[in-house]
């Protein structure tokens, strides 16, 4: 036994074994040094991250794991390091991600700097497996031209107030009745309602596509006003809880699919996890098979409305209608075949349908909180929406969709902006450097992913000084095209501050919409295709929530403003407690 642990540790320590365990030292100092983070020189960053092969990505779950919250954690570095330029190490053996906390920089940057900078890499890894015939994620080029060409007239004022606008206050009375039968069976205490607004927000963006809605809004109004009460805890503070209501395989399928991006957000390989998991996920194929046969059904129904007659306007009650009819129409002119059922366009009205459903469903969860949170506002706007609508208060009607979209209520755009920049539905817009460039004068090669967040430094919180010498000629150029927010007030929700008099002395008010910061849509060239129709959707069905019903304080525990950072900035809490408005 002595002689073999000799033997054995004579072996350990042998010349040859020695040459051999430093070789393998030395072979992993070396993959630890290619694994490490490369930071760009000249720009900060956290330094403990640059010596961890994972870089930044354990601060950042830890502080998910804390709070449920990414880009809070991206704005708090950026003010530790005193610095409107960052960089994160966020992937394994790839380049640095620079984050920009300064608006007039980002709004630069997208405006006017299209040679330096285009359409990120990140958005190509997490859409194209779920849409890889849609422009979202397509650099700037004739594949990305022709797509936005056939979906332009889908954002006309034709589609938008005499298609679109209908669709969406017709879908949105069934939300209405929905909170009608829980307000009544809730008796005084909140109800949880951001499934209720992801249901109808689906309902309505089905209708503006497809031209139909699948009643998941309904189908809950249904059950619910059959039921005669509920059990109700004694505690006004605890929030009604209702039986579980099985909603519509269609409106499963259909969310399934839009939360299937998280997958690819929350993977070190986003492309492969998100495009292995649409093919073999059982859940992913049973919606995906869905969504195929939904937009199979629709483009048949238009050929055949359209094969004929293709100049018949009247004809066109959604957004498949208007691009057949505008293929068709193209086809005739140019005597060519018709191509009616393409991949650009069966992922572009795909693409219509998840981005005006998520961005819409998150941007009016935050809408509710924010009524709720500031009586006075809610009070504001109600008051500001019957003055405008004095047909409908005559006549003790809802307002029509032609009469929102047409009405001029500067509240009402200043709440909606203001829930926008509050809210930050989406927390930042993403770049890439098509060559090597440089920003407030840092150099940054090119390749690099640029995060231009809208959560932080300008825009909610107070901006850095930069010197005006860093900055590019047409930034300076732009420095007094906005406002800046005063930084006393910038942590505020305040409709007012989008608020300004038409002439001094005149008491009329008009809306700025660039009284300050704010960039909830992008801008540019890639800002996103979609504003108008949010902008139409968020006006009516706020406009109805706010005539329909009094947002009644909620309970202190049922009303905090924590944030879960999933495909969009959602609100972890949100709770309402209804009232109706007599109309």
């Amino acid at each position: 036994m002595v002689k073999t642990m000799a033997v054995t540790i004579q072996t350990l320590f042998s010349p040859t074994a020695g040459a051999t365990a430093c070789l393998v030292l030395a072979l992993l100092y070396c993959v630890r040094r290619v694994l490490l983070p490369k930071p760009i020189p000249g720009i900060p960053y956290n330094k403990a991250s640059a010596g961890r092969i994972l870089g930044d990505v354990p601060d950042v779950l830890a502080w998910k794991a804390e709070t449920m919250e990414i880009w809070s954690y991206v704005r708090k570095l950026a003010i530790e390091l005193d610095s409107p330029v960052i960089q994160m190490f966020m992937r394994p053996y790839a380049k640095p991600w620079v984050i920009v906390n300064d608006f007039r920089e980002a709004m630069d940057i997208q405006t006017y700097r299209n040679t330096d900078f285009d359409r990120a890499h990140f958005l190509g890894d997490i859409f194209k497996p779920l849409l890889p015939g849609n422009h979202v994620w397509m650099p700037t080029g004739d594949q990305f031209r022709a797509n936005r060409q056939l979906i332009r007239d889908t954002m006309s004022p034709f589609f938008l107030y005499q298609v679109a606008g209908p669709g969406i206050h017709s879908a949105t009375q069934g939300l209405l009745r929905l909170w009608r039968e829980r307000a009544r069976l809730a008796q005084g205490h909140a109800f949880e309602a951001d499934n209720d607004i992801f249901r109808a927000t689906v309902d309505v963006i089905l209708t503006a596509t497809f031209g139909f809605e699948i009643g998941a809004v309904v189908s809950q109004a249904d059950i619910l006003s059959k039921t005669d009460s509920i059990n109700l805890s004694v505690d006004m503070d605890k929030p009604a809880i209702f039986p579980a209501i099985r909603d519509p395989d269609e409106f499963t399928s259909i969310r399934t699919l839009v939360d299937s991006v998280e997958i690819a957000m929350n993977s070190p390989v986003p492309r492969f996890s998100l495009s292995f998991a649409l093919k073999f996920h059982p859940s992913l194929r049973k919606a995906r098979a869905y969504k195929d046969r939904m937009i199979d059904e629709r483009l048949k129904m238009a050929w055949e409305k359209f094969a004929e007659g293709a100049d018949r306007d009247d004809r066109v009650k959604c957004a498949v209608d208007l691009l057949v009819q505008r293929e068709v129409q193209m086809a005739n002119k140019e005597k060519r075949a018709i191509q009616y059922d393409t991949l650009a366009i069966r992922d572009e009205l795909f693409g219509f349908l998840q981005a005006g459903h998520e961005t819409g469903s998150t941007t009016l969860c935050w809408a509710v909180k924010y009524l709720t949170a500031n009586q006075n506002v809610q009070q504001k706007l109600r008051a500001a929406l019957k003055s405008a609508h004095t047909r409908a208060v005559g006549a003790g009607d809802m307002p029509s969709a032609e009469e929102i979209a047409k009405a001029n209520v500067p509240y009402l755009d200043a709440f909606i902006e203001e829930t926008h920049r509050c809210g930050t539905t989406s927390s930042a817009v993403v770049r890439v450097a098509i060559r090597d460039t440089t920003i407030l004068g840092h150099k940054v090669p090119k390749g690099s992913d640029i995060f231009l967040l809208n959560n932080g430094p300008s825009f909610q919180t107070r901006p850095f000084d930069i010197d005006e010498s860093s900055r590019t000629a047409t930034s300076r150029e732009a420095k007094d095209k906005y406002g800046v927010w005063n930084p006393s007030t910038i942590q505020k929700f305040w409709p007012e501050r989008w608020l300004v008099e038409e002439k001094a002395g005149s008491g009329e008010i008009r809306f700025d919409p660039y009284a300050g910061p704010v960039m909830a849509f992008g801008t540019g060239l890639r800002g996103c295709f979609g504003t108008k129709l949010a902008s139409l959707e968020l006006k009516i069905i706020i406009t109805l929530i706010v005539w329909c019903f009094e947002l009644q304080e909620t309970p202190t525990s049922l009303s905090g403003f924590g944030a879960h950072d999933k495909n969009t900035r959602r609100p972890q809490q949100v709770y309402l407690k209804l009232k109706e408005v007599g109309i």
